[in-house]
């Protein structure tokens, strides 16, 4: 659990101030539409990201590679 905890406070320290609302808008949407993250390719949730919630591809793609680098330390 700490490691969880530490990855998170990590994951805040690399992200630019428009990043860290990109993840909150993020971490909302997967809120409300759990079955469908869960369920989906990677290539399905990016579509919805940018298509349905208007995000900006290239700002999801680098959001995105920064957690997997933090979440695979």
């Amino acid at each position: 659990m700490k490691k969880e905890r530490f990855n998170r406070r990590k994951l805040y320290e690399v992200l630019t101030p428009e990043e860290k609302v990109l993840y909150e808008k993020v971490l909302n949407d997967i809120a409300k539409n759990e079955e469908f993250y869960a369920t989906s390719t990677a290539e399905e949730i990016t579509a919805h990201l940018v298509d349905e919630c208007g995000f900006d591809k290239e700002a999801i793609y680098k959001l995105f590679k920064k957690i997997t680098r933090i979440y695979g330390e």
